[in-house]
């Protein structure tokens, strides 16, 4: 994420210079001040803590202020017959390169301390990537890619953040090509040229939401367009408006932020469609900015904003190992008070970060040259290379420990045992179309048909039961995110799923036991009392499978770090509290209606002053939050079983001899 200044310090004395604000070289501090409000929301959506879920919606305005930025200095040098190509790279390393660098590698020599050897190797490729810009195509195609839908935990990754600078990078080897093609064009013509541009993008950027979420997250193709809206301000005439109505527009402007940030959750389709809101927000500001200001762009320039906006780069590149660090001391998320201190740590290591690592490499009082600041660089990337090389090379002659061996669990791959990709659908990646009905959904006639239906909780319980029951056939009709309700939210695939379940399968069929199964919400439990109300009669018995134990870090790592020497109250500790509720209230619902309960969350932890169950066998039982692995989903199902709550199951066990 580029948070680019303007080299000029010059200032204005009115607001009335409206005019003079779209020239190139004129200070703008009320930008600074929303390069504060974009990093704020990013911060306070990782302290977990606060109710912005859609955080992440600061970097969209990150992208808007950079692309509004550069294209000004950029077509500015362009119309004066002064732009060179090589002096925009200098500028860009001088402006990105210090900070990142040192970044990284504080970051890589503080691995082998925090880190676990599956985690390790992914924070350096990382590492390595970000520094040759590609750490957000490195993160799309492996760590992603291999992880699946359920993508390893983001505080085991104190990079992942580098993607955003990435997509910028990648977008300003090309953009600048593009204003000196059509610089010749003039202010109207090239702004045309650069509009079909953006729209090019975000036509392409919706289509690859619709087909792969994570893939359009990461890329730059799909991202352009929110560059390209800061920068069509350039070519947009800007007239000005009366004082009144560009207070009221800035209003909504900034209430289009603050509402994405608010709003905007983990599970929509973004960076869809409704990307447009965060993005058309900043563009708004910067153009009221520009018009004469408002009431709230002048707020945005009090010197509170102001600093924060000015170390903004550094906080952004600074606060994400610390909290990660942090997070993985403690194994769980932070209070309010430790959410306070991690917020003071960052910003002072951003003012630091700023005061000696950007400042002087931007008023060039290291690498003064082109030259020696490329040379510097290079040596830079190179001493990276070899610390992060040579930690992964140690890991690798190491000997492996039982906590190395319980923490390679993070990484688990799910895709054999949840069936994912024909009987467990990724929503936002699939249709009904590739789900493998004559696998999936083919009742046996020789043998008792048990149906498994919901969610990746449902999906990851049918393996267990089809090991833990020989004698009988389990069926499995799961989508992601995907409760099994009539009349269930979610993503279209979701809806044809349950819709095809309850109209016509079911009717149809009738197997002898139906297992619902999902990572229940309170606002569940109407509808979950309708379903069972008109699935009574389509099936022998219908049970429904609780919550199960959540923790608030991957159970694979809490274990890892009991392993290294930890005390078993961090599995206490790391719990999540709000199942226990949920599951006495879902059970009196259950029962009411007439059907089954069963709770896995119980079944797990039957004192709630000591550890669950946390093993089966050798094995975590659980690898990420909540998701079974093979193993503890066999041993859930055989706990299920023995408590008789399935009629009949325990004949179609194969008894030892």
């Amino acid at each position: 994420m580029l948070l680019e200044h303007d080299v000029s310090t010059r200032t204005l004395s009115r607001p009335e210079q409206g005019r003079a604000l779209h020239d190139s070289g004129i200070y703008r501090g009320d930008i600074d001040g929303l390069r504060a409000v974009a990093v704020l929301i990013v911060l306070l959506f990782h302290t977990g803590i606060s109710p912005l879920r859609g955080g992440f919606v600061g970097v969209d305005v990150f992208f808007v202020i950079s692309g509004y930025l550069i294209t000004k200095a950029v077509w500015h040098e362009l119309q004066h017959g002064t732009f060179s190509l090589v002096s925009f790279y200098e500028r860009r390393t001088r402006r990105i390169f210090p900070a990142l660098v040192v970044t990284i590698a504080v970051t890589l020599l503080c691995a082998p301390l925090i880190l676990f050897p599956s985690e390790r190797m992914t924070t350096i490729w990382t590492g390595l990537a970000a520094l040759t810009s590609f750490s957000n195509i490195y993160l799309a195609f492996e760590t992603l890619g291999k992880s699946g839908y359920f993508a390893a935990d983001a505080y085991s990754q104190p990079l992942v953040h580098t993607w955003s600078l990435g997509v910028e990078e990648q977008f300003y080897l090309v953009f600048p090509l593009i204003l000196l093609a059509v610089s010749g064009l003039g202010r109207w013509r090239a702004g045309a040229v650069v509009a079909a541009t953006a729209l090019a993008s975000f036509l392409f950027g919706v289509w690859l939401t619709g087909a792969n979420r994570d893939l359009a997250y990461y890329v730059p193709l799909s991202r352009a367009w929110e560059l390209i809206a800061g920068a069509l301000l350039v070519f947009a005439p800007l007239p000005r408006l009366p004082a009144r109505m560009r207070d009221g527009v800035a209003i909504v402007a900034l209430a289009l932020i603050l509402a994405s940030a608010y709003r905007f959750h983990g599970g929509l389709p973004f960076p869809g469609v409704i990307a447009v809101a965060p993005v058309a927000g900043a563009v708004l500001l910067i153009a009221i900015g520009s018009m004469g200001g408002s009431c709230v762009t002048r707020l945005l320039a009090l010197p509170p904003f102001v600093g924060i906006g000015k170390i903004s780069y550094s906080l952004y590149l600074w606060h994400w190992p610390i909290f990660v660090g942090v997070a993985l001391v403690t194994g769980r998320a932070p209070t309010v008070p430790e959410a306070a201190g991690l917020v003071l740590a960052s910003l002072v290591a951003a003012y630091l970060s700023w005061r000696f690592v950007e400042q002087p490499f931007r008023k060039r009082q290291i690498g003064r040259t082109a030259r020696s600041l490329w040379m510097q660089a290079g040596a830079a990337c190179c001493l990276c290379c070899l610390v992060g090389l040579g930690i992964l090379y140690a890991t690798a002659k190491a000997p492996q420990t039982e906590s190395d061996r319980l923490a390679a669990y993070i990484t688990y791959d799910d895709r054999a045992v949840y069936r994912r990709g024909t009987c467990f659908l990724i929503g936002y990646q699939q249709t009904v179309a590739d789900f493998a009905s004559p696998d999936c959904l083919a009742p046996s006639t020789v043998k008792p048909n048990i149906l498994v239906m919901g969610d990746s909780h449902a999906a990851h319980l049918s393996s267990g039961f089809d090991a833990a029951l020989p004698k009988a056939h389990v069926m499995q009709a799961t989508s992601s995110g995907c409760e099994p309700l009539v009349g269930a939210r979610g993503d279209p695939s979701c809806i044809e799923l349950m819709q095809t379940m309850f109209e016509q399968f079911l009717p149809q069929n009738k197997p002898d036991v139906l297992i619902l199964s999902a990572r229940w919400a309170d606002y569940d439990l109407p509808l979950i009392a309708e379903t069972l109300r008109q699935v009574k009669d389509k099936a022998g018995t219908v049970v429904v499978s609780g919550p199960i134990v959540e923790y608030q870090r991957p159970l694979a790592r809490l274990l890892a770090q009991v392993a290294s020497g930890r005390s078993e109250a961090l599995l206490v500790d790391s719990r999540m509290t709000d199942q226990a509720q949920r599951d006495r209230d879902l059970q009196a619902l259950v029962e009411a209606a007439g059907a089954v309960y069963v709770s896995p969350y119980r079944l797990l932890c039957p004192n709630p002053d000591a550890a669950c169950t946390t093993m089966a066998g050798d094995v975590p039982l659980q690898w990420d939050y909540g998701h079974l692995t093979a193993e503890g989903s066999k041993a859930l199902a055989q706990a299920i079983i023995a408590t008789g709550a399935i009629p009949g199951a325990q004949t179609w066990q194969v008894k030892a001899p």
